[in-house]
């Protein structure tokens, strides 16, 4: 897996390295592990006032596993989130930023559903501080890209709460259409802390990163080439 797919960020010094310990500060590793465990509990919530019903990107079979084992503590760390709010996609963020620095944004695009809202503001929160302070970070753990970094720090504190509001809407589970990363997901939630389902887990994400972060670099190539001099 190593040299198959391309990670968003190099290992600091080799995959070696890389497989013993994690590139993320331990504040870092906190956070992202508070904000997963939201996320968790905001999937396993509106299973439970929709049971069977789609959400977040996952199939309602995927939820139901969630929420079998949701109360269960979350007691296992990877260095990736498991929500997206389209970080990769510059366009939509700079929309957005730009609307929320604009005197005639009166009034913010709300969610339906206010626990949504609620997570979003988690999530805008510790991608803006990563965004500020731990870049690299932001880019590894969050799948960044460096121009919504640059949106994000041109953003005043005050604006946070707007944005999340805004951006509620397209809160989705990070890879939310490969059932295998979910089903160790919910294996590592049920199997706690000392489990190799953790371990496939993680690797299994770092791999997916690699393929998005390939993807995206490709079509940013297609789109230059393309564009008029």
């Amino acid at each position: 897996m190593r040299e198959q797919a391309p990670l968003a960020l190099p290992p600091p010094a080799g995959p070696a390295h890389w497989e013993e310990e994690s590139p993320l500060g331990v504040r870092v590793m906190t956070a992202l592990g508070s904000a997963n465990a939201a996320f968790l509990s905001l999937a396993a919530a509106l299973h439970a006032a929709r049971p069977g019903m789609p959400a977040l990107g996952l199939a309602g079979h995927v939820l139901a596993g969630l929420a079998r084992v949701e109360s269960q503590p979350h007691g296992f760390a990877v260095p990736l989130a498991l929500y997206d709010i389209r970080f990769r996609d510059e366009r939509f963020w700079r929309l957005e930023v730009a609307a929320c620095r604009s005197v005639h944004d009166g009034q913010a695009v709300a969610a339906t559903d206010a626990r949504v809202v609620r997570f979003a503001r988690t999530a805008v929160t510790l991608a803006w501080h990563l965004a500020q302070s731990e870049p690299r970070a932001a880019r590894l753990a969050l799948g960044m890209e460096t121009p919504v970094q640059e949106a994000l720090t041109a953003l005043p504190v005050g604006a946070l709460d707007a944005l999340a509001q805004r951006v509620a809407g397209v809160v989705a589970a990070r890879f939310c259409t490969r059932e295998r990363f979910w089903g160790l997901v919910t294996s590592a939630i049920r199997f706690g802390q000392d489990n190799a389902a953790i371990e496939r887990l993680r690797l299994l994400g770092l791999q997916l990163q690699g393929a998005e972060s390939a993807r995206v670099q490709q079509l940013n190539r297609r789109l230059r080439r393309t564009a008029p001099p």
